[in-house]
């Protein structure tokens, strides 16, 4: 297996800039290559993301190990496509992009947490599948990082990319909570909600962890005069976000 499929790259992408995870040390995001560089998932591709969780919550001097961590994998008959998000902007919806084939996210055990979880919900119409994963029981202190990887595919049973689309790549942003002692939160999401208002999130200006999907020009191979092809956003909806990832 390629290194481009063992690993996902980590693309935090407040205010529309990529940044690898050497730029961004504070911010919860995806296992890159050693050298930080980023590397982009090929549509159709099972991978093994792990997500990072850098550090502790804090309050001042004062820190809080992690107790739990949730990731929601971008997949539900509710995700949306966005525009490119604007730091400290409003999540513009652009349509909703109803996607269940990514296949249904396995979570693995991580050392330091005695339970994992998958919390099911609707991907499709007609079926259900994993909403979001959960590894509990934990206590993660700011002196050290942990890893939570889990398995995916991009392209279960469909291409992700419709055949008529100009497009070559998209970013699929995966919401990530991590919870504290104390009942302290830090979220990493590109905008408040119900549950997780701003004074909860990780980053101020909105920050969620990402992974960009490259079309499998190959067998998937771009319209006939497409010669400048876009990139797509998506996220889950607010009330998704809520729903699967509140504790």
């Amino acid at each position: 297996m390629s290194n481009t499929n063992k690993f996902l790259s980590l693309s935090l992408l407040s205010a529309g800039i990529a940044l690898s995870t050497g730029q961004v040390f504070g911010h919860a995001g995806f296992q890159a290559f050693p050298d930080g560089s980023s590397v982009k998932y090929i549509e159709g591709k099972t991978v093994y993301p792990t997500a990072i969780i850098p550090h502790d919550c804090s309050e001042g001097e004062k820190h809080f190990p992690v107790v739990e961590v949730v990731v929601m994998p971008p997949q539900g008959h509710t995700l949306n496509r966005i525009a490119k998000p604007v730091s400290g902007q409003p999540v513009q919806v652009i349509e909703n992009a109803m996607m269940w084939d990514w296949g249904t996210a396995l979570p693995s055990m991580t050392a330091g947490f005695g339970k994992v979880e998958t919390r099911n919900g609707p991907i499709h119409p007609s079926g259900d599948g994993t909403r979001a994963m959960a590894w509990k029981n934990g206590n993660l202190p700011g002196t050290q990082y942990a890893g939570f990887p889990f398995r995916a595919k991009a392209g279960w049973q469909t291409k992700l990319f419709p055949a008529d689309a100009c497009v070559n790549q998209a970013v699929y942003y995966m919401p990530t909570v991590q919870y504290c002692s104390k009942k302290k939160v830090e979220a990493w999401l590109l905008e408040p909600t119900t549950s997780f208002p701003a004074s909860s999130l990780g980053d101020a200006n909105g920050a969620s962890p990402s992974v960009t999907v490259a079309r499998d020009t190959a067998s998937n191979p771009l319209p006939e005069g497409c010669t400048s092809p876009e990139t797509w956003y998506f996220y889950p909806s607010s009330s998704d976000i809520d729903q699967f990832m509140y504790r």
